[in-house]
């Protein structure tokens, strides 16, 4: 299903999965924590304990040195700890190491990779009132701990991901059913338009060349303004069909004729709307693109222009060799409208016609080539929009 998602459809689901999986791992993983302290105080409460219980075997041992009555008396072993003996007044006597700093209130503490437990001896056998016993930290049960806990957390998040997955198209799906509807609505739309727009095209140039005495005809014009304005939306339908099928032909095109060639095909709907056209064309500026593109991208940006420019405005178009200038006094935006006017079916006024499509095929056409796109609008005072391919 995933290659049969729109755009809109992927980013969604981009989305979704991004903050699904990041919460719930999130939670797996302040939960994981949790559960890691408990573990590893388990851990160390049992080697705490085993500390415990072979430090008590040794007041018997000292009981039986005690009443010892040799010159010369060994010092108790206890096999896997370390004592040292403290006489009442916390002074060090004897011992197989030294603690140095004793924590005297606690039972049991931690110094590095050293477990230390503390025990008072009643009664007192050769003058000894605390025994200090020591232990290496045991790290084999806590390495096993990280390692489940690591294998527990691969798993988790391959598992977290299917889920995210699924849910993601479970809740896409009617909302994919719907575009796709809506999809085949345009595609066929688009299809039954092209015949008669373009016998409608046909047969004006015919009627021109048949009754000359007419072309000027105001009724005439605006046949041939509304058959354009029909031909230019079925060309973006066909574009945003095609657009990631067609194959594109890249070469190197002169853009400064393409540019004059789609500003006459502009000149009827300016004339009728009295706009005021200035233009500054830099000769021989070439471009590697395909040609379709390029006939989009200037169609789109004058298309806007005209629209949303009141009678009697004035439009800028400046070719230079780094890219290409559309500047309108028209209706302008606001910095929201700014900012969305790129996103497909976005309209920010819906005094003129259209599907919001223009700028949004313009943005397609400029990420593919990995060109620049830079708007910029005042409300009430016009918009200037900016494709640059070069850096000058």
């Amino acid at each position: 299903m995933n290659d049969d998602l729109f755009p809109s459809e992927r980013r969604s689901l981009r989305r979704f999965l991004a903050i699904y999986i990041f919460s719930t791992l999130f939670l797996i993983g302040a939960g994981s924590i949790v559960f890691y302290r408990y573990a590893y105080h388990r851990i160390i409460d049992h080697q705490n304990e085993t500390l415990k219980m072979k430090t008590a075997w040794l007041p018997p041992k000292l009981r039986q040195l005690h009443n010892t009555i040799a010159a010369e008396l060994p010092y108790p072993d206890i096999e896997g700890i370390e004592t040292a003996l403290y006489d009442i007044d916390h002074i060090y006597l004897v011992g197989q190491f030294d603690p140095g700093n004793v924590h005297w209130h606690e039972e049991f503490w931690q110094i590095g990779d050293r477990l230390y437990h503390r025990a008072d001896l009643q009664p007192y056998y050769l003058g000894a009132a605390t025994v200090v016993s020591m232990r290496r930290l045991d790290e084999t049960p806590i390495h096993a701990l990280r390692m489940k806990m690591a294998i527990a957390l691969l798993f988790a998040t391959l598992f977290v991901a299917l889920v995210a997955r699924w849910l993601g198209h479970l809740f896409l799906a009617p909302v994919h059913r719907t575009m796709r509807l809506l999809d085949r609505f345009i595609k066929d739309s688009t299809h039954e338009l092209n015949t008669p727009v373009s016998t409608i095209l046909t047969n004006i140039e015919l009627f021109k060349s048949i009754h000359p005495e007419l072309e000027k005809s105001e009724e005439l014009r605006r046949i041939e303004i509304a058959s354009g304005r029909l031909s230019r939306i079925y060309d973006d339908l066909a574009y945003l069909q095609l657009n990631h099928r067609r194959h594109r032909r890249i070469e190197s095109i002169a853009f400064d004729p393409l540019l004059e060639e789609r500003m006459h095909y502009f000149k009827t709907l300016v004339q009728r709307r009295n706009l005021h056209i200035e233009t500054e064309i830099e000769k021989e500026v070439r471009i590697s693109m395909d040609r379709e593109d390029a006939v989009r991208l200037v169609d789109n940006l004058l298309s806007n222009a005209v629209k949303y420019t009141h009678s009697d405005g004035s439009i800028r178009v400046i070719l230079e060799k780094g890219g290409l200038t559309v500047e309108d006094t028209g209706i302008g935006m606001d910095e929201n409208t700014c900012r969305r006017v790129t996103e497909r079916f976005f309209r920010g006024d819906f005094s003129e016609g259209g599907f919001g499509l223009g700028l949004n095929i313009v943005r397609e056409i400029v990420d593919f080539y990995g060109m620049r796109l830079e708007i910029s609008s005042e409300k009430n005072v016009g918009t200037k929009v900016s494709v640059r391919w070069h850096d000058g």
